[in-house]
């Protein structure tokens, strides 16, 4: 155990003096390019751009020899590509019947976080493995620009576990009825808000650290959406006392009160029928692979809602209406979690908290 200690630790400044000194490594070459030609940044974000690169070479360079001591190398390298046609209707003999319906939960974190919560929640057995999330992936490249220093949250994923390793350059681009399958994803890391630090250390040995599934999915990019006006009338303006005109007041003689002026809120569609129904076959076959697979405890999340810009109140009733038809009843969840990380406060959260907090599926 302590070989790999010593391994973990010492190999970091090595790592570093071997960039330096012998030149460009892993994607170097390529982040100097973009500070040569890239727009003009702020000096913070220059600097949270470079701490993710750094991050990103660090995982890297540290999961190798997790993976080989764990004897899990090749498995993190597992992954499965599916499409709409590769898996049947769920079959109703081959449901796990929990005894009660799963309770929606919309929760404001990263998704790793609920995911590692439910690992340690719950324990595993035949027909609950490890927690599956979903991960809203780019559809061109295999962890987005997790290499570069981006930070959406497919990139969140890859800094903190082996979920990268899954995703082979083969696979992609991904069409729009594409999903892979990752049965095992170490996560290593925390999270950016407590610093990324590792996981491991020699009180908390690798075989400690919590493992999940992944489902990886590309969301629609940018479609077209129509904006709805939804009104919603407020109470008429009322007269006299406590709103009812006295008899022996002369109010009584004036004309009834007008309605008063409904107030109008706005609301985000998809513009095109088949855009909708795609996104929901989308959603319907990550809920075929994990029920598949027995995977019980699901963290779902906001697909597309960030810079794919879907519409975050037609996506959280997509969700429902999919976790609602009949191939998915019986009680085929244990948890059903939405992890919703908005932290400032943009509105994602409270939809979906709105849409889908508490239902039963």
């Amino acid at each position: 155990m302590s070989m790999l200690w010593d391994l973990v630790d010492a190999f970091r400044p090595q790592a570093q003096s071997a960039r330096s000194s012998s030149g460009p490594h892993r994607h170097h070459s390529r982040h100097s390019q973009h500070r040569q030609h890239r727009p003009r940044e702020d000096d913070e974000a220059l600097r949270r751009r470079e701490a993710l690169r750094q991050t990103a070479d660090e995982t890297q360079d540290v999961l190798p020899g997790l993976l080989t001591h764990l004897n899990r190398a090749s498995d993190a390298r597992h992954s499965e590509k599916l499409a709409f046609n590769s898996l049947r209707t769920l079959h109703p003999n081959d449901c796990p019947h929990f005894p009660t319906p799963a309770t929606i939960r919309v929760i404001n974190d990263d998704t790793l976080n609920v995911a590692v919560r439910l690992a340690h929640s719950h324990s595993a057995s035949h027909t609950n493995p490890r927690p599956i999330i979903i991960n809203f992936a780019s559809h061109k490249k295999p962890g987005g620009g997790w290499l570069n220093g981006a930070m959406a949250q497919e990139e969140s994923i890859c800094y903190r576990s082996s979920l990268a390793l899954s995703l082979h350059r083969r696979d992609y681009p991904l069409a729009l009825d594409d999903a892979i399958y990752s049965p095992y994803v170490l996560v290593m890391r925390g999270d950016l808000a407590s610093g990324h630090n590792l996981l491991v250390s020699p009180a908390n040995p690798p075989e400690n650290l919590p493992v999940v599934s992944a489902i990886t999915i590309a969301a629609l990019y940018r479609p077209a959406l129509r904006t709805l006006v939804l009104s919603q009338p407020n109470p008429p303006r009322q007269r006299g006392i406590l709103g009812h005109a006295s008899r022996s007041h002369p109010s009584s003689h004036l004309p009834p009160a007008s309605p008063a002026p409904s107030r109008r809120r706005t609301h985000q569609v998809f513009a095109r029928d088949r855009d909708r129904n795609l996104t929901k076959a989308k959603m319907r076959l990550a809920l075929r692979i994990a029920a598949t697979n027995g995977h019980g405890m699901l963290v779902l999340g906001a697909l597309g809602c960030g810079v794919y810009a879907n519409p975050p109140d037609e996506v959280a009733n997509c969700w429902l209406e999919v976790l609602r038809e009949a191939e998915f009843r019986g009680n085929w969840w244990r948890e059903v979690c939405f992890a919703v990380y908005d932290p400032k406060n943009e509105g994602n959260f409270a939809i979906f908290e709105k849409a889908l907090a508490g239902k039963k599926v």
